[in-house]
């Protein structure tokens, strides 16, 4: 990406699990927002209203993967956690530099974001929701059982309705 490059959500970005899709589309936007106000069409109050908009929603996407991860047992958390540390740490001394006057920082930060947002979608978030997606197919299909004599038991779908796993 060039400077300044705006970065669009498109199906390349996509995780193909709906929540994590529409945050990533939310934070694209605002990146996408504040590119604009720093590039000359925003004043200083609006592209601070902007920095602190991407940030935040950054922020709650960050807590909200790291929450899907715990929950599901994610094998690669720690490693996915260490990225969005890493990205946390940048995000926060570009907006300490903003804050003390550095003009060049929250083009910076953009630019940044634009390439890390790419990359860590493309990989990181698609192993994720690839996972996810796995998993919640797997839960989809429970075995009913309970003091009936194993061959009592039955097959059930997540609806509860009935089947047979040899039939399908």
């Amino acid at each position: 990406m060039g400077l300044m490059d705006s970065l669009r959500w498109d199906t390349s970005h996509a995780v193909f699990v709906s929540e994590i899709d529409d945050d990533h589309r939310e934070i694209f936007e605002a990146l996408a927002g504040l590119q604009l106000a720093l590039g000359g069409r925003g004043t200083a109050a609006e592209v601070g209203v902007r920095t602190r908009r991407l940030v935040d929603r950054v922020a709650e996407h960050f807590a909200h993967e790291e929450r899907l991860m715990r929950a599901a047992r994610y094998g690669s958390l720690n490693w996915h956690k260490q990225q969005h540390d890493g990205a946390r740490r940048c995000v926060s001394e570009f907006v300490g530099k903003m804050q003390a006057g550095d003009a060049q920082a929250g083009r910076e930060m953009a630019e940044y974001l634009a390439v890390w947002l790419d990359n860590h979608t493309r990989l990181a978030d698609r192993m994720l929701g690839a996972f996810l997606r796995n998993r919640r197919r797997v839960w989809k299909v429970t075995f009913r059982a309970g003091t009936k004599a194993a061959d009592a038991c039955g097959w059930v779908d997540s609806r509860g309705d009935r089947f047979d796993p040899e039939s399908t």
